[in-house]
């Protein structure tokens, strides 16, 4: 087509309009996949074009201050209100003024057409650290090896050689004189060698919440953000189906999490440690004058109702200096004695034999008891094991009674209880139990995600009546709590011994390793 010649800009816009409406009103259903790739490519050329000329315009519109008469102090402000633009669009069409003002070549071939928006974004971030003039060379090495054909990954390492290449001939480094050979020469012309003016970050969030980022990061931002996405965004095994993008979705968001669960702080300065300690309550009755003690609670209790980590030696003390001690008294329950306990009491109700009344007359129609069978025998001693429990347990209990009498203090103090029953939220000493017992993520086949990155799972959802106590609750990673156990439908099982088991809504089954073998401290 020949060159059309147009009075003004003006014109010119008009009848990029009446283009674009053509091309709006086409029915490309009926046209063929070839035509489809030729338009597609022809949109790529007009929307570098486009975004030059855009860049253009508001360079003259900055320079001049045309928004200081509609009543905005800057240019970024009258995109947002003026051109009803949101604050990410117009920050990226600033952000491109001042990337192509620094870079005139690639303003040039953008204007052409000969290179695509995202390609001529890439090289100018590349040779931003370089001085003007260095800059204004290496820009055009890299769109000449682009123009030959080079490809994407290959431009990045020649730009990365065109940098060292600079640096090693660098006669004095960061000499401050201005020329552009220090760490802020690029700057110091009113340019931009690290991206350090055009650094932004937008953050647009629709009704329902969503976010959506978009921004120029320093080079220093940038390793940050690879740092954690390295870190926490790592494959975490067969069961993990999550994207590169997803991953790092979840990494950003875990590290956020951490830094918003620190309080700001580095360290809980000024909190109040807590140390749990568990008591063995067998060991507990062989203490010098437990005996004693023991008779005398159930001499009390005859008469009517009544009124962490595991640390030893220096590591003990210096934890207990400055703590809230919580005792916890532990023991485990002993069938033989409870099946001695039920015998006594069918015995005492005289249920234990077949036997007659006792009469003597000779003439007894009295029908023998029946023994109980192993059903009514199993319910009898499930029943004692209850009443027991709760003469053991508690604050009037022996459990109490001999940890009270018969250690020192600190261990003297009020017990916190293991089980909280439906409660909102995880009361902190029963975090620290959970945290103490599983040491990291529990999910089966190690995950190894530290406690600070951990959320505490109910086993029986709380919505389906779960119970906030320590046998119920589970160390687990974002992704394994979030996604694996709530969106995929896995469910997990906490045997007695420690170990995990985790099985999928297909039969899927992980199992873990055995709980750790040493302690804490």
């Amino acid at each position: 087509m020949p060159e059309a010649v147009f009075a003004g800009p003006a014109e010119a816009a008009a009848m990029l309009g009446a283009s674009l409406d053509h091309l709006a009103g086409t029915d490309w259903a009926s046209s063929g996949t070839a035509v489809h790739g030729q338009m597609l490519a022809q949109f790529g050329r007009a929307q570098a074009r486009l975004t030059a000329a855009g860049a253009a315009v508001l360079s003259a519109f900055t320079a001049q201050c045309g928004f200081e008469p509609d009543g905005h102090g800057s240019a970024r402000a009258w995109l947002v209100h003026r051109n009803r633009m949101s604050r990410g669009a117009a920050g990226a069409a600033v952000g491109w003024r001042r990337r192509l003002a620094r870079h005139g070549r690639i303003a040039a071939v953008m204007a052409a057409g000969d290179i695509s928006e995202s390609w001529a974004r890439e090289i100018a971030g590349w040779t931003d650290k370089l001085p003007g003039a260095k800059r204004d060379e290496a820009d055009q090495i890299l769109l000449d090896a682009a123009a030959g054909g080079l490809s994407l990954p290959d431009l990045q390492m020649l730009a990365r050689t065109i940098e060292e290449t600079w640096k090693a001939q660098r006669p004095n480094p960061g000499d401050g004189d201005g020329d552009g050979d220090g760490p802020d020469g690029g700057n110091r012309d009113g340019g931009d060698q690290d991206g350090y003016q055009d650094r932004y970050l937008r953050l647009e969030t629709t009704l329902d919440g969503v976010g959506r980022l978009d921004g120029d990061l320093t080079a220093g931002c940038a390793a940050a953000l690879q740092a954690i996405f390295a870190s926490l965004g790592k494959h975490l095994g067969p069961q993990d189906h999550r994207s590169a993008g997803q991953r790092h979705h979840d990494a950003l968001a875990e590290a956020l999490t951490r830094l918003i669960r620190a309080g700001m702080l580095p360290d809980a300065a000024g909190q109040a440690t807590l140390a749990q300690v568990l008591i063995d309550f067998a060991a507990l009755r062989r203490e010098p004058g437990a005996s004693a003690a023991e008779q005398h609670w159930i001499t009390a209790q005859a008469a009517g109702p009544g009124q962490g980590a595991w640390l030893t030696g220096p590591a003990a003390a210096a934890a207990a200096c400055d703590a809230l001690t919580a005792p916890v008294t532990t023991g485990s329950v002993d069938w033989q004695a409870l099946d001695q306990m039920t015998g006594v009491w069918l015995d005492a109700c005289g249920l234990g034999h077949r036997e007659p009344c006792g009469c003597t007359c000779g003439r007894c129609t009295c029908t023998p008891p029946a023994p109980p069978g192993a059903e009514q025998k199993a319910q009898l001693r499930a029943a004692m094991l209850a009443f027991a429990a709760d003469a053991m347990s508690g604050p009037g209990g022996l459990a109490a009674w001999l940890r009270t009498r018969t250690l020192a203090a600190p261990w003297t103090g009020k017990p916190l209880p293991l089980d909280a029953g439906q409660v909102k939220g995880i009361p902190e000493h029963l975090r620290r139990a959970v945290i103490l017992r599983d040491r990291h993520c529990a999910w089966p086949g190690g995950c190894g995600k530290p406690p600070a990155a951990c959320h505490i799972h109910h086993l029986v959802y709380r919505s389906r009546g779960g119970r906030t106590r320590l046998k119920d609750l589970l160390l687990l990673c974002p992704y394994h709590h979030e996604v694996c156990v709530h969106r995929l439908g896995w469910t997990l099982t906490l045997h007695p011994d420690g170990t995990t088991q985790a099985r999928s809504p297909d039969g899927q089954t992980l199992h873990s390793h055995g709980p750790p073998t040493t302690r804490a401290g």
